[in-house]
Order: structure tokens, then sequence, then C-alpha cells
């Protein structure tokens, strides 16, 4: 699987004019102008595809990844973490 994410790189890296993008924006911009595929991070593709039905998810997820998140020392946010238990996040 990592070899397939290297040749990945190595195409998007040498393509011309460049295939990267600073923004979200710009991704998208560029895929509803056509000839052109966005990757991008799950849950904001799940909120732009909600709000865009131009737009469409194709496959499924690359990876999946945890979320951390942090409080203040000895705060009452503690409850967020049994929140993956009951199903919340």
């Amino acid at each position: 699987m990592i070899e397939t994410y290297k040749k990945m790189w190595r195409f998007m890296e040498n393509k011309k004019p460049s295939v990267f993008v600073p923004t979200y924006e710009e991704g998208i911009n560029r895929v509803l102008e056509g000839n052109y595929a966005f990757l991008m991070e799950s849950t904001m593709l799940d909120y732009i595809v909600q709000r865009d039905c131009n737009l469409t998810q194709i496959g499924g997820l690359l990876d999946t990844k945890g979320y951390g998140i942090a409080t203040p020392m000895g705060t009452y946010f503690r409850f967020i973490l049994h929140f993956p238990d009951r199903g919340v996040i």
C-alpha cells in the first residue's frame, strides 16, 4: 500500500502545471472546473459534498485517524473522553 502512495506522490509532484493548491476552496473550484480530482480529509469532504450537489466522493477512505482533543488542566470537559464509548464521536 505504501508503494501506491509513493507512486501517487511522484506523479503529482511532477505534474505541470502543479496539481497542489493552498486551500480547500481552490481545490474545490478546480474540481468544479473539470478534469481535476482533489484529495481531502474525510470530515471536510462529507461537509462539502452535502452542500454542493455538483460534487461527489469517489471510493472509500485512504486511511483512518483518530482525533485529539485538548482541554485546560482540571477542566470539567473530561466528560468528552467518554464520547467515543457512547458513539457520539
